[in-house]
């Protein structure tokens, strides 16, 4: 039997039991509506493009945002896109593929996400680093289904 008192025994249960990705998707989710807007880019020939977006509630596997660009036509229908967000000392980095789009007075996405980095920035003294915080993979059974 197992006795843990220590705050390190503590530290070592939570590293032996990590957060399921299922979960860790779901944080990055809550802290990417949070945060609200950001920058969407994406391939567009040889051209990188990048718009300013905002995030609204997503479906379990993504997030969905209004484009306010209304020079843009092209469609985002099946492209993998990327989404950069910072607020204060968090940084989010999330890639994913474009599985709907609306468009009414604003085009909408939705964002299935294929992977997503959220880092805190960190300091000590003159020194400054970025920390992970959590990373979610999508892995192959989400692929497939």
């Amino acid at each position: 039997m197992w006795v843990f008192n220590t705050p390190k025994a503590l530290y070592l249960v939570k590293y032996i039991n990590p957060i399921k990705m299922s979960n860790k998707l779901e944080l990055i989710r809550k802290k990417v509506e949070a945060i609200q807007h950001g920058l969407l880019r994406f391939s567009e020939g040889t051209m990188r493009q990048t718009m300013q977006v905002k995030a609204l509630a997503g479906n379990e596997s993504g997030v969905n945002f209004i484009i306010k660009d209304e020079g843009h036509k092209t469609s985002l229908l099946n492209r993998e896109v990327n989404l950069i967000q910072k607020k204060d000392d968090d940084y989010l980095y999330i890639s994913g593929e474009v599985d709907e789009e609306v468009k009414a007075k604003d085009k909408t996405i939705s964002l299935k996400i294929i992977k997503a980095f959220w880092f805190t920035r960190k300091k000590k003294g003159n020194a400054i680093w970025l920390q992970e915080k959590f990373t979610y993979m999508r892995d192959d059974m989400e692929k497939a289904s």
